[in-house]
């Protein structure tokens, strides 16, 4: 018979941190300006983030316009990356300037989920 490995709970605020944490690597950023992105202080990121809270609110907005470039750009980092700091005329602002504020980042997940519909 085979014998069966117990698959440990995960805990939502530790995935929610990580996925942060790696989409923010993801387009270049530092902890630093994720935490100024998602209104937290950079050494408390390791800690998790309750998917409930203002914080973790904002960081499944910001993994979400993670997911929606990478669906876009098919993963390429390095255009993902350019994309995230260059100017769009669409936006009137710089995407990574742009999501520093909710109604930012709302405005880039929008941006994204649209041009998202187009393909």
């Amino acid at each position: 018979m085979l014998a069966t490995k117990e698959i440990p709970e995960l805990d939502r605020g530790d995935v929610l941190g990580k996925a942060a944490r790696n989409a923010a690597a993801a387009l270049g950023l530092t902890r630093a300006e994720l935490g100024e992105i998602i209104g937290r202080d950079r050494t408390s990121l390791n800690k998790g983030i309750r998917p409930s809270s203002k914080s973790g609110q904002l960081a499944l907005l910001f993994v979400r316009c993670y997911r929606g470039l990478y669906a876009l750009l098919g993963g390429d980092r390095a255009n993902m990356s350019h994309w995230f700091r260059t100017e769009n005329r669409h936006l009137r602002g710089t995407p990574k300037d742009l999501v520093k504020n909710v109604e930012g980042l709302v405005t880039v997940l929008r941006y994204l989920d649209g041009m998202r519909g187009k393909i």
